[in-house]
């Protein structure tokens, strides 16, 4: 089972941004899946300006340099006259020296520049946007050699020549939620139908997703393939003792604190949560992992209001942590030391940190909605993410009753096993032949 001798470009989209995001990490993922499948891959970035000659020792400074990711005023003007006159780009293809240090948290760091090429076309990403929403124009890709596929892990306007193009479409939550995002839906719609229409595949990570694609862009269900993510945090398990140790640095104990993690945003309903915290008042505090995203300060606002008033001795800064930056590094053993894991969700296209935290033991609190039971089958006690009490009652469920613990962590270890790499390459390869070998 392998893609030997089969030429894959990824996009560089997510990758290129600096704080992790699931598609980023989707991109990882997929990237380490076509490694381990023999595959040869290139990435495209839009960093550096070009230089003239690609092993140039400039050319691997500005690619690292951010201050450098900007174009000319002539070439800015060039690029708008090759997309409207629909001309292609070609990108340039990087050699690298080791002149630049790299930061070892970076994707470009030493295990994947051991297999992987890297292209640079500047603000190709940016531009293809733009131009998109303004002309409904796609920005096209000539290739030094060719590629049999172009793996686009986000929708996005842009055609590689003599490519196969498979699009991952993750969920329509801009459509499905307007009110818990700040895309332009319009122009999500617009380039969501334009992915369907181009692609040759449309991947997707849940049988749900892949349900609201054919029900609301009348896709066939022929040209979506459902591959499931694997379990992406190193598998990386201590003892209690040492965990207890490890935990110190957040001022935590083992089985001593109630976990959310996510980003900080409407969808994930973090309000719901605290307002059942603040109803339970436990003896343990709950500890909010994740960056604010947008419109996060009603969400933490809550915090001060509900949970300082309700608190019986503590403070609200004792009795609720909030966290907005942990190392990717730190996330297994929070995930292991925690009582249980709480993500009250209102829409998730796979869910990804409910599978985290299956596979280190920890027992689930999620909604019943969209893709979470799917993901989570029998292994989770699940909510109604519109009521704060039943969230309440399910804590106080769980928080009481050991026994009930010790079967949803054993459960949620078992379920999380169907989530694997192995699993996850057998999936990709039966999606990449239906391009292949139709």
């Amino acid at each position: 089972m392998n893609f030997q001798n089969i030429r894959v470009l990824v996009d560089g989209y997510n990758l290129e941004l600096q704080q992790g995001t699931g598609i980023k990490t989707y991109g990882i993922s997929l990237i380490k899946a076509l490694n381990l499948l023999q595959a040869e891959i290139d990435i495209l970035y839009s960093g550096a300006k070009q230089t003239k000659k690609q092993d140039s020792p400039v050319t691997e400074v500005l690619f690292f340099d951010p201050n450098f990711q900007k174009l000319g005023k002539l070439s800015q003007a060039l690029s708008v006259s090759k997309i409207l006159s629909k001309a292609s780009f070609t990108p340039q293809r990087l050699k690298f020296n080791d002149i630049v240090i790299r930061n070892p948290k970076d994707i470009l760091n030493s295990q994947f520049f051991n297999f992987l090429g890297v292209l640079n076309l500047p603000l190709c990403y940016q531009l293809s946007n733009y131009f998109f929403q303004k002309f409904n124009l796609e920005l096209i890709i000539k290739p030094d050699y060719p590629w049999q596929i172009f793996h686009a892990t986000y929708p996005l306007p842009i055609k590689v020549k003599g490519a196969k193009k498979i699009t991952t479409i993750h969920d329509l939550i801009p459509l499905r939620l307007p009110y818990a995002t700040l895309d332009d839906k319009d122009f999500f719609y617009r380039l969501i139908k334009y992915s369907i229409k181009t692609s040759d595949l449309i991947i997707t990570v849940s049988e749900y997703s892949k349900k609201d694609l054919v029900e609301i862009f009348n896709c066939p269900a022929e040209k979506v393939a459902v591959t499931y993510s694997p379990v992406a945090l190193p598998q990386q398990e201590v003892s209690s003792d040492k965990l207890s140790v490890y935990l110190r640095k957040y001022n935590l104990n083992y089985q001593k604190y109630i976990l959310f993690v996510g980003a900080i945003e409407p969808k994930k309903n973090l309000g719901c949560l605290i307002d059942a915290y603040a109803m339970l008042n436990p003896d343990i505090p709950l500890v909010i992992v994740g960056k604010k995203a947008w419109l996060w300060e009603q969400d933490l606002a809550k915090i001060d209001f509900i949970v300082k008033k309700k608190s019986k001795s503590k403070t609200e800064l004792e009795k609720v942590l909030v966290l907005d930056y942990v190392p990717t590094n730190d996330l297994p053993y929070l995930f292991q030391g925690a009582y249980c894991f709480v993500f009250p969700s209102l829409y998730e296209g796979f869910g990804l940190p409910v599978l985290e935290a299956m596979s280190f033991g920890c027992p689930v609190i999620t909604s019943k909605v969209a893709s979470l039971p799917e993901v989570c089958g029998d292994a989770a006690l699940y909510i109604d993410p519109y009521n704060a009490e039943d969230l309440s009652d399910k804590l106080q469920q769980i928080l009481t009753d050991p026994n009930l613990r010790d079967r949803l962590s054993l459960a949620g270890r078992k379920r999380a096993e169907f989530f694997s790499m192995d699993n996850y390459q057998h999936q990709l390869m039966a999606a990449y032949n239906q391009v292949l070998n139709p």
